[in-house]
């Protein structure tokens, strides 16, 4: 069995993706694609950083070109849809499982979440901790 990381290798856009949000079938699935990346990167072994930078192609870029999707990328002449997540890189969203900030579609502003700060409860310990890499 050839392995995704062969294929990527080998010039082969290879995308990782899902067919549903929530149905009776398979009712643990979101419509979240860094959920669908953390899954991939366990299952086709590619835990690399490398790997991990691959598995959020599979999910962004490679699956656009999958679907044919038309101005997809913060290109001049894009029709301006993407997401804001917080955190500083591919490698960062997927182990922290970045929170969303905001998502625009088509330049339109369509969702807005507040940033996520963990606060701890711990004696002679900073209050808030970062879990992002400095």
């Amino acid at each position: 069995m050839t392995q995704v990381p062969e294929l990527m290798a080998a010039g082969v856009n290879a995308a990782f993706g899902h067919d549903c949000v929530m149905d009776p079938w398979y009712g643990v699935c979101c419509d979240y694609m860094l959920e669908v990346a953390h899954m991939g990167l366990h299952v086709a072994q590619m835990t690399s950083q490398k790997g991990i930078r691959q598995c959020f192609d599979a999910v962004t870029a490679n699956a656009a070109k999958v679907m044919h999707l038309q101005g997809y990328g913060l290109e001049v002449g894009g029709d301006a849809s993407f997401v804001l997540l917080q955190g500083r890189d591919p490698v960062e969203a997927i182990r922290l499982r970045a929170n969303r900030l905001k998502v625009w579609k088509k330049v339109k502003l369509v969702e807005e979440t507040a940033e996520v700060v963990a606060r701890l409860q711990l004696a002679g310990r900073p209050n808030t901790v970062g879990f992002s890499r400095s």
